[in-house]
């Protein structure tokens, strides 16, 4: 298709996703001190951090996947399908495996601590886990699942779904018909506001299946997220897409922002229906135009970051390439390391903030220093987390199709 995107002008994609996973661990280290529930929590709790929280997972999600779409677009070009599948089965699958396994277990462990249910030393804890905490809950055929054995890690799982359901999709989107429909979408994009044409089902996916699978990462979420998944695919086909978001940029934040704002009003003068609303959704007006704005609230800001990102990112220097494949082992193990350090941190007599700093300051180190010591030097640990091996003694580059 004309006005294609060339990989070479695309290093903002890569920043973003670095961006993106240090959003996720400063979100994951306020997640101790907000006022929604969490697997571990401060014996104290606050509004500031529930708000930081609540705008980061308005977009932080749609972002990922977003940038996974993107990068699939990228593989595609160099890679055949088959060949496609088994480096998202060796990237994601067997990350995900080991870090059901190796990974996941001590987050249960001071996660059932912490919560009273269970009392005991790790290794009493091993066999205790299996039948008490990691197959509980009566879901059925979910998604959810995912998230049982693999908490956080639930993301790696998803993401492998929506590769292999994928397929089918491009190989419309590439024949005559569906190059003519992104082209007309393209033409669209190309209007004022034309780039929030794809806003509509989004949204429709969000009212009419969030009332019936309420629960988060259900099939609301899951249709939701491949949907932006794929819209990451086109909004890389034609560079009129991404020309489109980067004018639309300031407009994009602006909407993002004025919504964002409205959101703290209805928290805090209007708490029981939004609670209602986010726990309990329904297809009354009120929650309609909740998702309503909750999409148009995502989509502006991935819109926004999108622009900014190649206004201002689009630039290659030492440490990107050192830093975009340390991605995917530091979203392995950051949770982990978060929840060990901060449910010793949350039980000291000082300061919340400064209690916050400690828990962030110490968690990065510790995944630096685990990173940089032993799994960027070692194949076999290099594999287990999503990491290209080593050849002939030289770290690999991970190119755009890398973990999102």
């Amino acid at each position: 298709m004309e006005k294609s995107i060339e990989r070479d002008r695309c290093y903002y994609v890569d920043w973003l996703r670095i961006l993106g996973i240090i959003c996720i661990f400063f979100f994951h280290n306020t997640r101790f001190f907000d006022l929604m529930d969490w697997e571990v929590k401060n014996k104290e709790t606050f509004l500031e951090p529930t708000i930081f929280v609540m705008f980061i997972s308005f977009w932080i999600m749609p972002l990922f996947f977003m940038l996974a779409g993107i990068g699939t677009r990228f593989a595609l070009k160099t890679k055949t399908t088959i060949q496609y599948i088994k480096d998202r089965y060796w990237r994601l699958v067997v990350p995900y495996l080991f870090g059901i396994f190796i990974l996941i277990p001590p987050q249960r462990y001071v996660e059932s601590l912490s919560k009273g249910k269970f009392s005991g030393t790790f290794f009493d804890f091993l066999p205790w886990y299996p039948e008490h905490k990691l197959l509980i809950g009566n879901f059925g055929f979910s998604p959810v699942w995912f998230g049982e054995p693999g908490t956080h890690l639930w993301f790696l799982a998803f993401l492998f779904v929506f590769s292999i359901l994928a397929v089918p999709v491009i190989r419309y989107l590439k024949n005559k018909s569906g190059e003519r429909l992104i082209k007309h979408l393209a033409t669209v994009s190309e209007k004022m506001g034309g780039i929030y044409l794809f806003v509509v089902p989004l949204a429709c996916v969000k009212i009419a299946l969030q009332p019936i699978y309420p629960k988060y990462s259900s099939w609301a979420d899951f249709t939701f997220w491949f949907l932006i998944f794929i819209f990451g695919y086109i909004l890389f086909y034609d560079q009129r897409f991404v020309e489109s978001a980067d004018r639309h940029k300031y407009i994009s934040l602006s909407i993002g922002i004025l919504l964002l704002v409205l959101l703290l009003v209805l928290f805090i003068f209007f708490l029981d229906h939004l609670k209602q609303w986010w726990d309990h959704p329904d297809y009354s007006w009120g929650c309609i135009f909740f998702h309503a704005m909750w999409t148009i609230t995502a989509w502006s800001w991935l819109m926004f970051f999108l622009g900014a990102g190649k206004a201002f990112l689009n630039f290659q220097n030492a440490w990107l390439s050192k830093l975009n494949e340390a991605v995917m082992p530091f979203y392995m193990l950051h949770q982990t390391i978060i929840l060990l350090i901060g449910f010793q941190i949350i039980q000291w007599h000082m300061n919340a903030w400064l209690k916050y700093t400690v828990i962030s300051s110490m968690s990065f180190v510790v995944i630096i220093a685990i990173y940089y010591l032993c799994i960027m030097r070692f194949n076999w640990l290099r594999i287990l987390f999503g990491m290209k091996p080593l050849r002939g003694g030289v770290i690999s580059q991970v190119s755009v199709e890398g973990k999102n």
